[in-house]
C-alpha cells in the first residue's frame, strides 16, 4: 500500500466527521474515553482540541503524555485512528482565531482565560480501515493499514 494514498485518505476520512472518540489512560490504569470535537488536522498532522483544565483528559494527558483519537466514518464504512504524544498548551492567539459563541458554554472566561487550553496531539501512528476504499490488508478484512512516523516521513505496515 502506498503511504501517500493512505495519508490522503486518513485526512479525508477524519475531515468528513465532526466528532471523534478520544481515549486516554485513566488514573486507575484503565481507559477513559469521551466524544471530542477536534479542529481540522494541520499540515504537519498536529490535531488541536479546545478544552478546559477542569477536564479529566487534561489530567490524564499531563500524566501520560498520550492520547488516541478514533474517527468512525460510516460513509466510507471504516475508521481512522490517530495516536501518539499529546500535551496541553496555552495558545491565546489560536483561541482568539477559532473562538465562536459556542465555546462560551464550556469556557465562559473566553479565549483569554488560562483555564481554556488546547489538547495537542502530534500522532506517530495512524491506523485506518475502509471497505469502500478497499483498505483491507491481509488477512483481508481482519487487519488495518498502519502508518508509523519515521523521522519526518511515514512508513506503511499493518496490524
Amino acid at each position: 500500500m502506498d503511504a501517500d494514498r493512505l495519508l490522503k485518505l486518513a485526512r479525508e476520512m477524519a475531515a468528513e466527521v465532526p466528532f471523534c472518540v478520544g481515549s486516554t489512560t485513566a488514573e486507575d490504569g484503565g481507559t477513559s474515553s469521551r466524544i471530542l470535537q477536534p479542529m481540522r488536522i494541520c499540515d504537519d498532522w498536529t490535531i488541536n482540541i479546545i478544552t478546559n483544565r477542569r477536564c479529566r483528559k487534561v489530567r490524564e494527558i499531563e500524566k501520560t503524555g498520550h492520547i488516541t483519537l478514533l474517527y468512525d466514518n460510516p460513509n466510507r464504512r471504516g475508521y481512522v485512528c490517530f495516536s501518539g504524544p499529546a500535551n496541553i498548551v496555552e495558545d491565546v492567539e489560536l483561541k482568539r482565531a477559532i473562538w465562536t459563541p459556542g465555546h462560551d458554554r464550556w469556557n465562559p472566561g473566553g479565549p483569554e482565560d488560562p483555564a481554556t487550553v488546547f489538547m495537542r496531539l502530534r500522532p506517530n501512528r495512524i491506523e485506518l480501515w475502509s471497505v469502500t476504499e478497499n483498505i483491507l490488508p491481509e488477512p483481508e478484512g481482519y487487519s488495518a493499514a498502519v502508518l508509523l512516523r519515521d523521522g519526518e516521513g511515514w512508513r506503511v505496515t499493518s496490524t
